[in-house]
């Protein structure tokens, strides 16, 4: 799945501001809504030349210029070019989705007015940062966290999965996916390899679901350095958005055949098979663990679940320090999986077992809350659905 989030792009200041914003400005949350209002003051007959935008920001410390805006891009609305505009002095009242920053922390918003191309307003001419610190009220994960996994299957287990919200603000359909990624999952846009994942349907607000264990397939990632992540994601107008993640203490290094020797050999360490968590948010606050050696034949491995409350100093089992080299099959390679609420009628149809006529229901048919819920496709049988349910995803 495509990371919704808005890309945070490097900012730098203008020589000359052509703008700026003037009071009354402000923000409004509505819902996965925004409403973003401005008096925006021409300085310089140049402005009229440039293409316009809004931006609010979420910022982990106090922006005061373009140099200082760091963290995630919650909002962007392009505004009309200022040829059109009758006077000096506009004022702006604008609505656009919003894609808050994922985790339970706390912000400074700021609102930016900014001077650019559509994808790319970076030129930024004017800031305004708000005094009081903004918390998103968000599905998120509770407790400890782990994963086991065993050949081509993972074991998950999360203990709370919550929805903060007030009682009457019902979750979207929310689904907990396990991502390798290049580094520590610190929120906003990312790449990776999808492993795993398991939807379920919406949670009502102040409520929870306690004890959740799913036993589910696993793609293993290419070979490379991978950092694991546990997302969870809610679908909203805009697709699955991310609102919470956990990142797994253990860097994993899955190896790559060594063509030099005679008999190929692979180096992994530490242990791919146990995953144990750490702090849900940036890179420091991930625990650190021993890297820990495996055998040619790598065995079912117990995960130890560390609680996300728990310290650092306790949270990691001892082991060896130094990677085993061992002489297992080549490494395992990743089958590319199909998303069942973004991928193309046609790369739905490609997929072995799944005709045409079906790829067009599932398209009529999304959202999907799990691959479970595919069942309510007409003619999607059991027996389709378990042939074609490794090359698929939610």
């Amino acid at each position: 799945m495509n990371q919704t989030v808005l890309p945070q792009l490097p900012t730098r200041n203008s020589a000359v501001s052509l703008a700026r914003l003037s009071l009354p400005h402000g923000y409004r949350f509505d819902g996965d809504n925004v409403q973003l209002h401005a008096r925006l003051t021409v300085l310089d007959r140049a402005a009229y030349q440039r293409t316009w935008a809004l931006q609010l920001w979420a910022c982990p410390s106090r922006p005061t210029c373009a140099g200082d805006l760091a963290g995630q891009v919650v909002a962007e609305i392009a505004l009309p070019p200022m040829s059109e505009l009758a006077d000096e002095i506009e004022h702006m009242d604008m609505s656009t989705f919003a894609r808050p920053p994922a985790g339970a922390g706390e912000h400074f918003i700021a609102l930016v007015l900014a001077a650019g191309v559509a994808g790319r307003f970076d030129e930024v001419h004017d800031i305004v940062t708000y005094p009081q610190l903004q918390k998103f009220l968000q599905p998120r994960i509770q407790g400890s966290v782990s994963y086991r996994i065993d050949g081509n299957r993972v074991h998950l287990s999360v203990e709370h999965v919550e929805n903060p919200r007030d009682s009457g603000n019902r979750s979207g359909s929310l689904a907990l996916e396990l991502w390798a990624l290049s580094e520590p999952y610190a929120g906003g846009d990312f790449q990776g390899a999808h492993l795993a994942g398991v939807g379920f349907g919406p949670l009502s607000g102040q409520t929870e679901l306690g004890t959740n264990s799913f036993d589910l397939p696993f793609v293993a990632p290419p070979a490379g350095h991978w950092h694991f992540v546990l997302m969870l994601r809610e679908w909203t107008a805009a697709g699955y958005v991310t609102r919470d993640f956990t990142n797994f203490a253990n860097p994993v290094n899955y190896g790559q055949v060594l063509e030099s020797s005679p008999a190929p050999k692979i180096t992994e360490s530490p242990d791919p098979a146990i995953g144990l968590a750490g702090e849900p948010a940036t890179p420091a606050k991930v625990l650190p663990v021993a890297p820990v050696s495996i055998p040619s034949v790598s065995p079912v491995a117990e995960a130890a679940a560390v609680s996300r409350k728990t310290p650092a100093s306790k949270s990691a089992p001892k082991g060896p320090t130094s990677p085993a080299v061992a002489t297992p099959p080549p490494a395992p390679v990743a089958m590319q999986t199909v998303s069942v609420n973004s991928a193309t009628e046609e790369a739905l149809a490609a997929i072995d077992g799944l005709s045409p006529r079906l790829a067009r229901a599932i398209k009529k048919g999304r959202p999907f809350a799990s691959l479970d819920d595919l069942r309510r496709v007409k003619g999607l049988t059991a027996g389709i659905l378990e042939k074609i349910r490794s090359r698929l995803r939610v």
